[in-house]
């Protein structure tokens, strides 16, 4: 019945797809000279033969699937690799990764009219969802026309499980039309499985595959240039509260160690009344164009983009969302370049990515701010971390879930071509 009425909406919005496409237009989620691929009108040519469709909805997903890219577009019996995004600012970023044997298009609104516009055209054999994106008219679609379908590095919280159990014969009728799952912890194995995809494998975090973060030297040593003689704590991601507590740790070490200095990378750099958080605190601002002197305690980067840049600047590193329950972030990225990494208890989101790290002596739990305030000070004067063995650690780790990825797409999805 849900389903039915879902259909029914989304028939219903046809005449006003128009109006919800401007307006992002004029927000600048869209590009404006590809819109119609939205709804399901092609901007490139299908080649003859096997073609592998992916989709990623934004950037991290779709850095997370290059190497899988990569593996596909070696094998001689695919001919095309379609990539799909929901976001401009995956496509920017991609588009310059991919080899001419990959096409990128947005994928269209999820409405019967555009979603059959697309699959004529594209005539996909084979189709790969990254991570969580679920649409239920292109999910039935799919399985109408009898494609493989299957979810790579899937990821499902208790709360989303929750949501899909209240409509439980609707969730099970688009669980149910996927071949092969395969998740990035153990937690989303199960509820996928109790959802209905019994073809269900616990593979890994398939970022740790995706390629160290693009740092511009010219910038860097800039920054470096800036932040001579300074001890440099960077707070990643950080959320509400967050900044607060990282700002009274700062002022309490600052009174033993005056070179000490903290970079704070807030999640949302526009969130209202963030400096509110650091009012006890002398604040520089990186988007004013403001420089640090001896008197700054926090270096506030509210920009974006610049992440690896202050990751390969610092000498210990917290990554947000973790003090406060959000769930944590994605640490791997911070890993590259750092193997001081301390972290909340808020991480189930990537439960088994820091646990991983954590056997490899790179990141650390506190449990408070107070124990990351004694961690800083036993660590303070540790030598500088080798980023080419932090290196050499995640790429083994990288290369045991690649595998085990293509191993169960090739026996699952490709049946054994590749």
């Amino acid at each position: 019945m849900l389903l039915k009425i879902y259909y029914a909406i989304s028939v219903l919005l046809i005449p006003f797809t128009g109006f919800y496409i401007r307006r992002r237009i004029k927000l600048d989620k869209e590009d404006p000279n590809r819109f119609k691929e939205r709804y399901g009108k092609a901007s490139v040519n299908r080649e003859d033969g096997n073609l592998v469709w992916i989709h990623a909805a934004s950037v991290g997903e779709s850095l997370s699937i290059l190497p899988i890219i990569n593996k596909l577009e070696n094998t001689k019996s695919i001919s095309q690799i379609l990539l799909t995004t929901g976001t401009t600012s995956a496509a920017k970023i991609v588009m310059k990764k991919l080899s001419s044997k990959t096409v990128h298009q947005y994928l269209p609104l999820d409405i019967p009219l555009f979603n059959a516009r697309f699959l004529k055209h594209w005539k996909p054999t084979h189709a790969i969802f990254v991570e969580s994106e679920i649409w239920p008219n292109l999910i039935l679609q799919i399985k109408q026309m009898k494609i493989k379908l299957a979810i790579i590095n899937g990821r499902m919280t208790l709360n989303s499980y929750n949501k899909w159990l209240r409509f439980k014969k609707s969730s099970e009728l688009i669980f149910k039309s996927f071949d092969l799952c395969l998740t990035q912890n153990q937690e989303s194995s199960f509820f996928y499985k109790k959802l209905g995809i019994n073809n269900t494998y616990y593979t890994g975090n398939l970022k740790f595959s995706s390629n160290k973060f693009e740092v511009k030297e010219d910038a860097y040593n800039e920054l470096k240039k800036m932040f001579k003689g300074r001890k440099v704590f960077l707070a990643a991601s950080t959320h509400l509260g967050e900044e607060k507590m990282i700002s009274e740790i700062t002022n309490k070490i600052r009174e033993l160690k005056q070179e000490f200095i903290t970079i704070i990378v807030p999640r949302h750099p526009n969130r209202s009344k963030l400096l509110d958080q650091m009012s006890n605190s002398k604040v520089v601002i990186r988007s004013a164009n403001g420089q640090i002197d001896q008197s700054t305690d926090i270096y506030l980067a509210d920009t974006f983009g610049e992440l690896g840049m202050f990751y390969k600047l610092a000498d210990f590193i917290f990554i947000g969302g973790s003090f406060v329950p959000h769930g944590g972030q994605n640490p791997i990225e911070a890993a590259y370049f750092c193997n001081n990494i301390f972290h909340g208890k808020y991480v189930e989101n990537f439960l088994e990515v820091y646990e991983t790290l954590g056997h490899l002596s790179i990141t650390e739990l506190v449990d408070n701010s107070r124990q990351l305030q004694v961690k800083l000070m036993k660590c303070y004067d540790a030598p500088s971390p080798d980023e080419d063995e932090l290196m050499k650690k995640i790429n083994l780790e990288a290369s045991d879930i690649l595998k085990d990825t293509m191993h169960h797409l090739n026996s699952n999805i490709f049946n054994n071509d590749l």
